[in-house]
């Protein structure tokens, strides 16, 4: 079987015999074959057989990973060549079955798989099967119940084929996985299929983690992200839990370990699946969510969309604390949320608000909102007082005019000429009669 042998003066004869499987070479523990060499990384790279040459994938390493003094990202070993990692020098070579050393990384994880009655390390290979039949015949469970849809990026070729292997076999048929090596090919399967949980190292090359951390976050808000990591430092984390992860978790390097990470996946996919919802604001109206929320002494962040915008309320053990939208920030943003007619909602785990923004109770904030809604005031962007370009001219004031005089009496008012009426009788207010007109003539 072909073996990859350190020719490297100084150094203990060192082998490893290569399989199907990809092999990490590195100087911490946990890789499959470790060089105790100081220029070599400690995780540095990984190789898999293909027929007689050797696939090489550099992991970022320090020193550099070199086929024949050309330096490579990825490459192809052939035999007979010469494989530099650091200062470090390999070559692969042909050669009969050699006695075995000590299982592998891979190969002691495998064995945890097995039932706990097995005793045999040859039954390790058992899980294979069944990750072959995990797409269409599911052996245990509710056949029409739905499955976790989970995405592992990695630029590790050989941690994704092994935890992905052990994952599958864990989640005895609940977790539909995907595998990514690189930023791009994980955007690529979150267009094609609805995943529930992405877990993403953050030390992969062009895009890492923690810029791939906040794509997702802004493209799929609904769906969960862990960080699976061999830089866990508090800078990281922080950085990482800041950004939108829900997890953040050091490699497992023990079967112990990854039995402890699945379960902390599973639990936090699960939880997903089992509180999450989503609704339309046709069919619930914020707020009576947001009373609900807040009469409960929940806490959670509501979050708002429709097509034009996207938004959040956050609320803190039954206090409404902030909420943002656009560049909208405190009650303008609440109160333009609730303006709207109709959109998008899911309720998300609460994570404390970068700022709080808002002090007044719920029952005060809704009231306003609903008479900033009434009067429709609601104020989206900040912009000066309305003036015309070009103020009208005012309408020029009616000319005084004298109060009109109250009518005088018909009897005193002189006819103007030309009236066509005939005067028949008169009256004489000294003596009260009505005097006839021909009477007057006479």
């Amino acid at each position: 079987m072909p073996k990859l042998v350190v020719i490297s003066k100084g150094l203990a004869a060192t082998a490893h015999e290569l399989g199907e499987s990809w092999v990490t070479i590195g100087r911490a523990d946990g890789n499959t074959f470790q060089i105790a060499a100081t220029s070599v990384s400690g995780r540095h790279c990984e190789v898999r057989l293909h027929g007689d040459e050797l696939v090489v994938r550099d992991l970022q390493s320090t020193n550099g990973t070199f086929i024949d003094d050309r330096k490579i990202s990825e490459g192809v070993l052939k035999p007979g060549q010469t494989l530099r990692l650091g200062e470090v020098e390999l070559q692969l070579e042909a050669s009969a079955p050699a006695e075995a050393t000590g299982g592998s990384f891979t190969s002691k994880l495998l064995t945890t798989k097995t039932a706990p009655g097995a005793s045999k390390p040859a039954e390790p290979p058992k899980p294979a099967p069944a990750k072959e039949a995990k797409p269409n015949q599911p052996e245990t469970g509710d056949a029409s119940a739905k499955k976790f849809q989970v995405l592992f990026v990695d630029d590790s070729m050989a941690f994704l084929e092994t935890f992905t292997e052990l994952c599958s076999a864990l989640s005895n048929q609940t977790w539909e996985i995907h595998s990514a090596a690189s930023a791009d090919r994980a955007l690529a399967i979150m267009q094609q299929s609805p995943i529930d949980l992405v877990v993403l190292d953050i030390g992969m090359p062009m895009v890492d983690g923690i810029q791939l951390l906040g794509i997702i976050g802004r493209r799929y808000s609904g769906v969960k992200i862990a960080v699976m990591t061999g830089k866990a430092t508090e800078t990281n984390r922080a950085t990482c839990l800041s950004g939108g992860a829900e997890l953040f978790i050091e490699k497992p390097v023990s079967p112990d370990g990854i039995k402890m990470v699945f379960n902390m996946l599973n639990d936090l996919v699960s939880w997903t699946h089992r509180e999450g919802f989503s609704g339309t604001l046709r069919q619930v109206h914020l707020q009576e969510l947001i009373q609900m929320e807040c009469i409960g002494r929940h806490s959670s962040i509501l979050e708002v969309r429709n097509q034009q915008m996207i938004g959040q309320i956050y609320i803190e053990a039954g206090v409404v604390t902030h909420a943002a939208v656009g560049t909208l920030t405190g009650e303008r943003a609440f109160n333009r949320l609730l303006s709207l007619a109709g959109g998008e909602f899911q309720l998300k785990p609460f994570k404390a608000p970068p700022q709080r923004t808002i002090q007044g109770s719920w029952e005060t904030l809704l009231m306003e909102a609903a008479r900033c809604f009434d009067e429709e005031t609601v104020v989206i962007h900040k912009t000066p007082a309305a003036v015309p370009a070009k103020p009208p001219a005012p309408n020029p004031a009616p000319a005084e005019q004298p109060a009109p005089k109250p009518p005088a009496p018909a009897t005193e008012e002189p006819a103007a000429p030309g009236d066509d009426f005939v005067v028949v009788a008169t009256y004489d207010a000294n003596d009260g009669k009505w005097n006839s007109a021909d009477e007057q003539k006479k």
